[in-house]
């Protein structure tokens, strides 16, 4: 659990330092691909929360 926290913030500093280098253009691929990742590790870490123990 700590370690999917950890990838969720290392991924959004990715995705935050490729915004800037991308002027903020929010269709760029790469900031796409980066936010489409963040998305899919982000469900995945709630769905496992909500599993029964």
């Amino acid at each position: 659990m700590e370690t999917t926290s950890k990838m969720i913030d290392a991924l959004r500093q990715k995705l935050e330092h490729a915004a800037k280098a991308a002027g903020y253009n929010f269709l760029d691929p790469e900031i796409v691909k980066i936010s489409q990742q963040l998305d899919k590790l982000i469900v995945a870490h709630m769905m496992h929360e909500k599993r029964p123990s």
